[in-house]
């Protein structure tokens, strides 16, 4: 009888799974892996390196330690594992490991693979039997490490991918002892505590999408025209799936299993549908269900925030507002946030916190649920309770949002150097808040209408119209204005519909819509006549003569204009006459009756000045100096425009003395040192207000009143400028502007 030696037991060091077949968009991610898995400079020979090898002693001491462990994380369905088998694949294929491990830890399924196991799974590919194999887990692992160890001393390299993770935890018992090898890990979670390369995977750029959409169809069937024929519905449809690869991959497979329906069909079918997340679904992948294993592991404080989050009316959130709707102290919000960004749930960007499109839905849905399954329990008052406490939560959210607005905007009607209770310092920090709040503010009108907050969307309206008419953002104007006159009138308040539509009529002047405005103005003539109320009768008609005026009617403008004034006499509002009075002088300028136009700005002016408005009074006496100027009398209107300055110097808002100085270099009769003199004086004040657009006008001012006056090289050096700030701003169209005065002067 023959007696053989027992076999080896067999290795599985290359278990890798396929690469994807296709990884759109990817490429800077796959080189910040590949640049962490890249073998080390004490290391061994690096086959993309000149081919010289250099021992540690060589090493500079500044150079960072070789890096043992990378970890991608990011949202569910970004697409983590694809690139990690695809950097996994080009880092041994380019000779860089001589085999792999791999194992999905399955993290956030019910029953995920304990250390334990996944040791066992690598002691076995390693080719230890499994009565060698020790049963406690910390044995285990001294094992795997020492049989690690053991293929380094041989001059062996491995790479080894744990996919899935949910924690640091699973995987810390895991990490090889020895820098030859490299550990990369997938996690839904950021793992900060594992000294490791983090690399962040978000969502697709826009392009790249879109790309994915068409190699998959093509892929399935490269005679598939649809993706060529699409056009723009390929980027809506990627639109619509958020960018995300496993929502993209999901509609590309609803596509090759209706080779019949067209791109623009699917992206109107996901457009109407009353749940992307539902329809996101191709039997085998579902968005949902991906969002759902993230979610399972939540404690309930977190489950709850990030379902409130969804009631947000805007884009994003600030630490404020989360603490009011959570009801809960900052630094317990602050740190559940945290938590909620480690598991890619939420984003944080500048200190303000967001969602996904698809996990807002999934949030929205999340809150509904929880309430229903209140409402369906065996205790009806819990399911009352739940209901009550998500509309107060809601409602608490809006009032925040308008009482701080009251605030913010109290900043924006009185002089700089007057104090204004509230929380807020001053202009600038009052107006930071409402540029970075500007569309939840507005957002908050549409959801108070939606859920019967009346009074929240008839009061915010008026509360913003103060910053909107500030920032020129009348479409945002127009659009919570329009809300404010339907929730009045259903509410049947009249005094407020009334105000509704007369700020709707400005609004829309603002926008150039004029023969809307005149409807919205007529309409609130009527209401304000119906109320008895002639003061608010008299602002309605001049903002009608306005929009007469400004449409190119002076004419008709004059008369109501005159009514106007009659009626704020009658009732001895002299801040209302003074509106009038410069209006009219605009009238009277545009039908060449010049006396008048410099008697009634004057009179406005003068009106300005015993009420201390001096922003108003600035603005009048610019009128008047326009109209002198249209009469023959160059001096007195720059006598004009200086007291302009002087009033505006007064309010003491750099921006409103730009704007002032801005005004005054449009005299006709001042020489280019003149105007020069004015635009150097409105670059100081933009800078100090920190207006980069009007900044930009100013040095392009500057720019063309050199070149008139024969300075030529100065000019360039001021339109270069110009240029460049106008570039950094996006106005292009301005830029270009420039460059061609800048060619006109270099030839």
């Amino acid at each position: 009888m023959t007696v053989h030696a027992p076999a080896p037991l067999p290795t599985a060091l290359d278990s890798l799974p396929a690469a994807p077949a296709m990884l759109s968009g990817r490429e800077a991610e796959i080189g910040h892996v590949l640049s962490a898995l890249r073998p080390h400079v004490e290391s061994l020979h690096d086959p993309d390196s000149s081919g010289d090898t250099r021992d540690a002693a060589s090493t500079p001491p500044d150079v960072l330690p070789p890096i043992l462990v990378t970890s991608i994380a990011g949202l569910a369905g970004v697409g983590k594992t694809a690139l990690a088998l695809a950097a996994g694949h080009a880092a041994t294929g380019a000779g860089w490991f001589n085999g792999s491990l791999f194992v999905d830890l399955h993290g956030y399924d019910e029953s995920p693979v304990q250390p334990g196991q996944a040791l066992e799974a690598f002691l076995r590919a390693l080719g230890v039997g499994s009565d060698s194999i020790p049963a406690a887990v910390e044995e285990r692992a001294a094992m795997y490490r020492s049989a690690l160890a053991a293929l380094a001393g041989e001059g062996q390299r491995l790479l080894i991918v744990a996919d899935n993770a949910s924690s640091a935890d699973q995987v810390r018992l895991l990490l090889p002892g020895n820098h030859a090898h490299r550990f990369l890990i997938t996690s839904r979670h950021t793992l900060p505590t594992l000294n490791a390369r983090l690399v962040e995977l978000g969502v697709l750029e826009p392009r790249a999408a879109a790309a994915l959409l068409c190699q998959t169809l093509q892929m399935a069937n490269p005679d598939d025209p649809r993706a060529i024929e699409a056009g723009t519905g390929i980027d809506e449809l990627a639109s619509l799936c958020g960018f995300l690869p496993l929502a993209l991959h999901i509609s590309a497979a609803l596509l090759i299993l209706e080779p019949h329906q067209t791109v623009a069909e699917m992206a109107a079918e996901l457009a109407t549908a009353r749940s992307r997340l539902g329809f996101l679904d191709d039997g085998e992948r579902a968005v949902r269900a991906s969002f759902d294993l993230s979610c399972r592991r939540l404690p309930p404080d977190h489950a709850s925030l990030f379902s409130l989050m969804a009631l947000n009316p805007g884009p994003d959130m600030g630490l404020d507002a989360v603490a009011v709707l959570a009801d809960r102290p900052v630094p317990a919000v602050r740190s559940i946030l945290r938590n909620l960004v480690q598991a890619h749930l939420i984003d944080c960007v500048n200190r303000r916190w967001s969602m996904h499109d698809l996990v807002r839905e999934y949030a929205t849905e999340l809150g509904s649920s929880t309430l229903n399954a209140a409402a369906g329990s065996a205790t009806g008052g819990a399911g009352r309770d739940a209901a009550t406490a998500n509309v107060l939560q809601h409602r608490r959210l809006l009032e925040y949002y308008s009482t701080s607005t009251v605030a913010a905007s109290a900043h924006l009607s009185v002089q700089a150097d007057l104090p204004v209770p509230g929380n807020f310092t001053d202009r600038d920090e009052a107006l930071a808040w409402l540029d970075g709040e500007r569309a939840n503010l507005t957002g908050s009108v549409a959801a108070a209408a939606a859920t019967g907050q009346q009074d929240i969307a008839i009061r915010l309206p008026v509360v913003l119209y103060d910053y909107l008419v500030w920032r020129g953002y009348f479409d945002d104007l127009i659009a919570v204005t329009t809300t404010a006159c339907d929730i009045a009138h259903q509410a049947g308040a009249l005094a407020a519909e009334a105000g509704a539509w007369n700020n709707l009529g400005i609004a829309l002047n603002g926008a150039s819509r004029y023969a809307e405005a005149l409807a919205a103005y007529e309409r609130a003539i009527e209401l304000f006549a119906s109320l008895d109320d002639h003061n608010e009768r008299g602002k309605a008609l001049n903002g009608k003569g306005s929009a007469l005026h400004d449409s190119g009617k002076p004419a008709e403008a004059l008369p109501i204009h005159q009514e106007a004034l009659a009626i704020q006499r009658d009732v001895g509002d002299l801040r209302e006459q003074a509106a009038v009075l410069n209006n009219l002088s605009l009238d009277h300028q545009e039908l060449e009756n010049y006396a008048e136009a410099c008697t009634t700005a004057e009179e406005a002016a003068s009106l300005f000045q015993r009420l201390g408005d001096p922003t108003n009074e600035a603005n009048a006496l610019c009128t008047a100096a326009f109209a002198l100027q249209a009469s023959g009398r160059p001096e007195a209107a720059q006598a004009a425009c200086q007291r302009a300055v002087e009033a505006s110097r007064a309010v003491g808002s750099p921006l409103v003395e730009a704007a002032i100085l801005m005004t005054c270099t449009q005299l006709d009769d001042l020489t280019p040192q003149q105007q020069i003199t004015y635009f150097l004086q409105a670059e100081v004040a933009c800078k100090q207000a920190n207006a980069r657009d009007l900044h930009a006008h100013a040095l392009c001012g500057i720019g063309m009143a050199l070149t008139t006056s024969g300075d030529r090289d100065q000019a360039v050096t001021y339109f270069v400028r110009a240029e460049r700030m106008f570039e950094d701003l996006g106005l292009m169209e301005e830029a270009g502007q420039i460059s061609d005065r800048l060619a006109a002067l270099q030839t």
